[in-house]
C-alpha cells in the first residue's frame, strides 16, 4: 500500500510521508492492543541483545565502507537538509517500529515451539512484504530479473533472517535497533556505494548479515548457558572459522588481496585457457611484466588476457606487443606498461561454467 498507492497515487508530502507515517502509527497502536507475548530469549540477556544489534549495525557500516572503497562511492539521492532528515527519521521510524513489533509478535505468538521454522517462514514473509513491489513492473527481461533477485531480494532476505532472529530472542527492540540503524545509514549518509557492480553488492549484502547472525548466536548461547561447557570452545571455533572463511572468500572474489579470479569468456588463449576456465590474476605493476607472461589489460570496456610476445621502447616509454595463443596475428595496439593490471599465475579448468550459464541467461 505504501509504495503502490500512497506514494504513486496521492504523491506530495502527504502521500509520501504523512499518510504512510499515520498508517504505520495506527498499526503500532493495533499491535500494542494485542495480548502480550514473551520473547523466546532469556530476559536477563536483553541488554546483550540490544548491544548485539548495535554491533550488527556497525558491522554493516564497515561492509558498506568496504563496498564503496572497492567499487567507488556516489552521491546519495536522499534529501539531507535538516527538515528532510527529520521527516525521513519520523516516517521511517514509524514504519520500522510497526514492522518489528508485528514481526516479534507473530514469531513469539505462533512459533515458540519451532523457532527456526518460524524464523525461516517469518523472514521469507517479511522479505516479500518489504520488497519495493513497484519494481516488479519495471522488470522486462531476464537480466533485470537476475539483478533484482541477486542484488535486492537475496540481501533483503539475509537481513530479514538476522532481524527475525533478534526479534525472536529479544522482542521488537533489538530488531528495531538493527533495521532502524541500517536504514539510518542509508538515508542519512551523503555518500553511498555506487552499486554499479551488483554482484559485489549482492555478495556483501547477503553474507554480512549471515556472518553477523552466526556471531550473535554463538555469543548469546554462551552467555545464556545454552552451550555445554565441553562444547563451547569447539562450537565457537567452528563458527568463527566458517565466518572468517566466508569473509576471506568474499574479499578474494572482490580483489581485496593482490589476487583475484577472472572467468575466461573467449578462446583466444586456447589451449592454455579455454572458455569457462577461471584465471587467477596477480596484480603487478607493468614494470614487472616480462616476455611470455599472460597479462590482463583493458580493451575498450572489457578486460583482455593475452600473452606478451615482445617489448619495445617508444617515445621514452616501454610498450608490450601482445597476442592470443590461438590468434594468428598480434594485437593491433601496443600495450602501455602503465595499463597492465596483472598477470595470470594459475588456471582452474571449467570452474566458471556457472557464470557463463548465468550470462547466457541474461
Amino acid at each position: 500500500m505504501d509504495n503502490l498507492v500512497l506514494g504513486p497515487k496521492i504523491g506530495g508530502m502527504a502521500g509520501n510521508y504523512w499518510l504512510p507515517a499515520l498508517m504505520w502509527s495506527l498499526l503500532i497502536l493495533m499491535f500494542l492492543g494485542l495480548p502480550r507475548v514473551k520473547s523466546g530469549g532469556r530476559l536477563r540477556q536483553g541488554r546483550l541483545l540490544r548491544w548485539s544489534a548495535l554491533i550488527a549495525v556497525f558491522i554493516a557500516l564497515l561492509a558498506t565502507v568496504l563496498q564503496g572503497l572497492i567499487g567507488g562511492f556516489g552521491k546519495s539521492p536522499y534529501d539531507h537538509s535538516l527538515l528532510g532528515m527529520a521527516i525521513n527519521i519520523l516516517s521511517l521510524g514509524a514504519a520500522v517500529t510497526a514492522v518489528e513489533i508485528g514481526r516479534a509478535w507473530l514469531l513469539n505468538r505462533f512459533f515458540r515451539r519451532h523457532p527456526w521454522g518460524g524464523i525461516t517462514g517469518i523472514a521469507l514473509l517479511f522479505t516479500l512484504f518489504l520488497l519495493p513491489l513497484n519494481r516488479f513492473f519495471s522488470l522486462h527481461n531476464a537480466r533485470a530479473w537476475t539483478e533484482f533477485a541477486g542484488g535486492t531480494v537475496v540481501p533483503e532476505l539475509s537481513r530479514n533472517f538476522l532481524a527475525t532472529y533478534l526479534a525472536f530472542l529479544g522482542g521488537p527492540v533489538p530488531a528495531v535497533i538493527y533495521r532502524g540503524g541500517i536504514l539510518a545509514l542509508e538515508r542519512l549518509s551523503p555518500l553511498l556505494p555506487s552499486g554499479e557492480n551488483w554482484v559485489m553488492a549482492a555478495l556483501i549484502g547477503t553474507l554480512t548479515p549471515l556472518v553477523t547472525l552466526i556471531f550473535i548466536r554463538q555469543v548469546y548461547e554462551e552467555e545464556a548457558g545454552e552451550v555445554k561447557p565441553s562444547r563451547r570452545e569447539g562450537n565457537y571455533l567452528s563458527w568463527l572459522g566458517a565466518g572468517l572463511a566466508s569473509i576471506l572468500i568474499i574479499w578474494f572474489c572482490l580483489g581485496v588481496f593482490s589476487y583475484t579470479p577472472r572467468v575466461i569468456l573467449s578462446g583466444s588463449m586456447a589451449p592454455v585457457m579455454n572458455v569457462g576456465d577461471v584465471a587467477i590474476i596477480h596484480k603487478i605493476p607493468g614494470t614487472e611484466a616480462e616476455i611470455g607472461d599472460i597479462v590482463m589489460f583493458p580493451f575498450g570496456n572489457m578486460k583482455v588476457t593475452h600473452r606478451v610476445i615482445a617489448v619495445q621502447e617508444e617515445d621514452g616509454g616501454r610498450y608490450f606487443i601482445t597476442k592470443g595463443d590461438a590468434s594468428g596475428e598480434p594485437d593491433s595496439d601496443l600495450l602501455a606498461e602503465k595499463n597492465v593490471h596483472g598477470k595470470v599465475v594459475m588456471v582452474v579448468p571449467k570452474l566458471g561454467y556457472f557464470t557463463l550459464w548465468l550470462r547466457g541467461a541474461l
